[in-house]
């Protein structure tokens, strides 16, 4: 096996997983009608030879944000932001504590402002989104999306977020769908943040957004945010923005109100196979109800009125009740998923020389980790997302598959580095020769395993820190598709032993390998961490030759 060959075949792909892979993609969706739908959909626009057969390059979705993916209510996020920027600002304007629309932001009054409709929340954002530089605007975002809490549940923005949406984001994505945000919020304001959170590039998020203009400061070509409006992203403008951004039409289309029914029409607008599906509102014990559709009450923002359910009707199109057919709303609630990874400890050999390895890269890149307690040296076999709750029935049947495997008996002969590259930096190790024995245990793993598993997972299945709670998207979709890409022809055993930049990664390459054979000391079943590593112990076993 080359190098090259090597890192292709442990590259972290993030959009090509098969959907195979797991027993249920949308393990958050109740069973029904309406899961099926979105199944029956994807399989016939997916599968060759099908009449409504879907180029991949074709494939697009795109999905309103605010009431569609995370929740808007009491008032939109962004409306949020802003309170809090007229806020850091009043000082430099005294006149807004009396003058309105801001008067009443200064109070902390947001439902008033709401209340005085679209122009009057505009002239806020051009108050107090303007007069800075694209790339400081991204800061001030990023630096608030990291600490903003809802006012009602204490959560952090970025965690109420709905898990069956999340699921159906990457479901599309690992059927080869390209996801695009389609939001009446600001763009920038989005970009900051929509990647980590939903697993959406910059170049895929759409939005409302005001003027800029380029100019030279400090020598620096910049772009400034101008107090004008450029575009608004809602209603009927949505099928021209997208048209504009993306120039495709959809296939599928998501949204939860008035402002989304025109991206859905349009959609529905062009041959061939289409989807359409609108969320309702109607759960006020897990979030909210609001219509006002079916008598719920009606909202300041974001309305499901009875014609729109009348047009979803005639149209087609689904529209999903929140409380019949939703298991769960947000990530945090019961039922929790976590990321695995049943690994094997390795002998004595093998951590001294990974060990020395961690030290070296340790002197080159300092910003990397050590191997302790929390990042243990490690063969992984297979990693997956299971539920939490049957963490008890997995630790039996995997027993059950190591009680009639002479693991200690394994010899594995460690023959070269590797390294993953990620931009300017890598990811190191010690790479094996995968034995036939080794190949079958696998196998054997994964048969035992799949019972309990789900399609994917967010940052809160993974042993995580305070200062760095958030993992990365391409970590979580390497492990939606590990036994698909990971297992099998193309099991590559190593273990991982640090980072460092890539020019001296490609030095460490070049220099001559002494081969060594190692052992399995033990095996066990660890959470996973940042960067893929072995973070938390969850069960090990006493293995005997």
């Amino acid at each position: 096996m080359t190098k090259d060959s090597l890192t292709e075949a442990m590259l972290v792909l993030p959009s090509s997983a098969d959907a195979a892979f797991a027993a249920d993609p949308l393990p958050s969706w109740n069973d029904g009608p309406t899961k099926q739908s979105i199944f029956s959909f994807v399989d016939k626009v997916t599968k060759e030879g099908s009449p409504s057969f879907v180029p991949v390059p074709e494939r697009i979705a795109t999905f309103d944000n605010d009431g569609t993916l995370w929740c808007e209510q009491p008032a939109p996020v962004q409306a949020y932001f802003a309170l809090d920027r007229v806020k850091a600002l009043v000082s430099q304007h005294p006149e807004w504590e009396t003058q309105e629309p801001f008067a009443s932001l200064v109070k902390g009054d947001l439902r008033a402002t709401l209340a005085r409709g679209d122009n009057e929340l505009l002239e806020i954002v051009m108050a107090t989104h303007a007069g800075m530089t694209t790339a400081e605007f991204g800061r001030i975002v990023e630096d608030w999306i990291a600490t903003a809490k809802h006012p009602e549940t204490g959560r952090l923005f970025t965690e109420m977020v709905y898990q069956p949406m999340l699921e159906l984001l990457a479901y599309l994505r690992a059927n080869g769908f390209k996801n695009f945000i389609v939001s009446g919020g600001g763009i920038e304001f989005l970009r900051q943040w929509a990647e980590r959170v939903y697993g959406v590039p910059p170049e895929q998020v759409i939005g409302s957004s005001i003027e800029t203009r380029y100019e030279m400061r400090d020598g620096e070509p910049v772009l400034l945010r101008l107090p004008r409006l450029s575009f608004n992203n809602d209603k009927a403008d949505k099928p021209v923005a997208i048209n504009q951004h993306i120039g495709r039409r959809p296939i599928a289309a998501f949204g939860n109100s008035v402002g989304d029914q025109h991206m859905l029409k349009y959609t529905q607008g062009g041959g061939g196979a289409r989807f359409g599906l609108l969320v309702l509102h109607d759960d006020a014990a897990r979030e909210y109800a609001y219509g006002p559709v079916l008598g719920l009450p009606t909202p300041q923002l974001g309305a499901f009125t009875p014609a729109l359910y009348e047009q979803a009707k005639t149209a087609g199109w689904t529209v999903v009740s929140m409380k019949d057919e939703w298991k769960r709303v947000f990530p945090f609630e019961p039922g929790q998923v976590i990321a695995i990874n049943i690994l094997l400890e390795p002998d004595a050999k093998m951590l001294q020389r990974s060990e020395a390895n961690n030290a070296r890269l340790l002197k080159v890149f300092p910003q990397g980790f050590a191997l302790d307690a929390t990042h243990r040296p490690h063969v992984t076999l297979l990693q997956r997302f299971v539920r939490t709750a049957d963490l008890d029935r997995i630790y039996a049947a995997t027993w059950e598959v190591f009680a009639r495997t002479p693991v200690l008996g394994l010899q594995l002969e460690a023959f070269s580095y590797y390294y993953i590259p990620s931009g300017s930096i890598g990811l190191a190790g010690i790479v094996a020769r995968p034995s036939p024995e080794l190949r079958e245990l696998q196998q054997d793993l994964i048969d035992a395993v799949a019972p309990f598993t789900v399609a994917t997972g967010l940052s809160e299945a993974f042993a995580t820190t305070p200062d760095d709670p958030v993992i990365d998207p391409l970590l979580i979709d390497y492990v939606s598709s590990f036994v698909s890409k990971s297992a099998g022809e193309h099991f590559s055993p190593h273990v991982t032993t640090g980072i460092a930049p890539r020019d001296y990664l490609d030095q460490m390459l070049a220099e001559p390998f002494e081969s060594f054979t190692f052992s399995p000391a033990g095996a066990a079943v660890y959470q996973l961490g940042q960067f893929g590593t072995a973070a938390k112990k969850l069960h090990e076993w006493g293995l005997k030759r």
